[in-house]
């Protein structure tokens, strides 16, 4: 039952701990869920997409409009709009996670896994690709020692990342997955 919740918990802190960054046009959010209302988010998504309509280079708008897919849970159209930004800036380590996360809602798994590759590869000291890619890694492909070795990677980043505890319980537990008193931490996974 703990670890059905854990994974529960876990899947809605990476919803909630991705990479989005305030965007210029008034759209803020409250721990990855919009303080809009459906009407507002109407708006905002046609300012978004009037102003990519006069510049089809304009970064923060597309950047802005896949966010705001994001957080509606319209994954394909953030990553059509995350793949358009990262034509213009390939170098954006948050939106190659962001990206990565919308992959893997939609269950392709690889993919979500190349794309939290790629941002740990632009950016060496990304802690959020790191983590992303260790649960991933975990939870949906079952790879243990690749999951650790993720994790790992994070805490050599950061020794003192807010989840460091249970980071290093998950460890532990998936470099001795047999040992009897390798269990899941019951906190430690909130960003």
């Amino acid at each position: 039952m703990k670890k059905a919740l854990l994974l529960v918990f876990i899947c809605v802190s990476i919803m909630a701990t991705g990479c989005k960054k305030k965007q210029e046009t008034g759209y803020e959010e409250a721990g990855g869920s919009s303080v809009q209302t459906l009407q507002d988010t109407g708006q905002i998504e046609a300012q978004y997409k009037d102003a990519i309509a006069k510049d089809p280079k304009n970064y923060e708008a597309i950047v802005g409009l896949g966010n705001l897919y994001f957080d509606a849970g319209k994954q394909e159209k953030a990553i059509v709009m995350y793949q358009k930004a990262l034509e213009i800036n390939p170098n954006d380590a948050d939106v190659m996670t962001d990206m990565g996360n919308m992959y893997r809602d939609t269950g392709d798994f690889d993919k979500a896994i190349e794309a939290f590759r790629k941002a740990a590869s632009i950016d060496p000291r990304h802690e959020q690709s790191r983590y992303n890619l260790g649960v991933t890694l975990y939870y949906n492909k079952k790879d243990l020692k690749g999951a650790a070795d993720a994790w790992e990677e994070l805490l050599k980043i950061n020794p003192n990342h807010p989840n460091a505890e249970g980071l290093k319980q998950e460890i532990s537990q998936a470099r001795n997955p047999q040992t009897p008193e390798s269990k899941s931490p019951s906190s430690g996974w909130v960003k």
